[in-house]
Formats: structure tokens, sequence, C-alpha cells
């Protein structure tokens, strides 16, 4: 599934005569205290003039759910941080998200590049670790 959607996004592309070029970032690392207030994101920062035109997530069961421009997202404190046009990026918001949501996430990002209209996907694992509060 993962594959094919890839695949796709690709063969788009490339038929708009798109040059698509894929940037992969290094991983990061994020701890969580659950908590029903406060939350946490993961995200790739879009340059300004650029346009994001897609955003996919894939949870750590392998499953890719489109968050932008259709937020197809099954969970509720799992969701898309929509902004202004200009400032759109890629970022996924968790709140009071349970330990089970621990593990490694993926973002793919699609640009289109103001400069010279050529597209860039980047992609970017987030390693999540959710933790029950212990206060007291």
């Amino acid at each position: 599934m993962i594959g094919n959607s890839l695949l796709f996004v690709f063969a788009f592309f490339i038929c708009e005569g798109y040059s698509v070029t894929e940037i992969r970032l290094p991983d990061r690392y994020l701890s969580y205290i659950r908590n029903q207030h406060l939350g946490t994101s993961i995200g790739i920062p879009t340059a300004f003039f650029n346009t994001m035109t897609d955003c996919h997530i894939i949870f750590p069961s392998r499953t890719m759910y489109e968050a932008f421009p259709l937020n197809t997202l099954p969970h509720a404190n799992v969701f898309f941080m929509d902004s202004v046009d200009l400032f759109r990026s890629c970022s996924i918001g968790f709140r009071d998200v349970g330990v089970e949501f621990s593990g490694t996430y993926e973002l793919l990002s699609a640009s289109v590049h103001f400069s010279d209209n050529s597209v860039s996907l980047t992609r970017q694992r987030f390693h999540l670790t959710v933790s029950e509060p212990n206060f007291g």
C-alpha cells in the first residue's frame, strides 16, 4: 500500500512535467508525557515561498494516511496542524495519546518550489516515546 501510494505521487508529478527530488532528513527522537491539555508535534518545515501540495504520515503499523489536502487520519487525538497557505507545513499533532502510540512515525511532504517550479519529496522519521505521568 505504501509503495503504491508513493508510486502514485511520483507518477502524478512526472506526468505533470515536474522534476522530483527526494530529500531524506535525519531521524528525530522525542518523548511525550501523556496529558489531556498539553501535546507534542512532529513536522517538516516548508520554505516561505514554496507551496506544500501533499502531506502523508506512516504510522508504526506501516499504514499510511493522507493528512493534507484531505485529512484521513483515523484518530481524533492525532491531527493535522493546519494554518494559512503561506505558513503551511507538514505538521502532525498528538494530544492525550496513550503509550500504545509509541513507535516510529514517518512524514512525507511534497512541495513545489517557487524559484523553478520543481518538486521535492521530503521524508523524515520520528521516534516517539509516550509515557504515563508519574506525579505524586
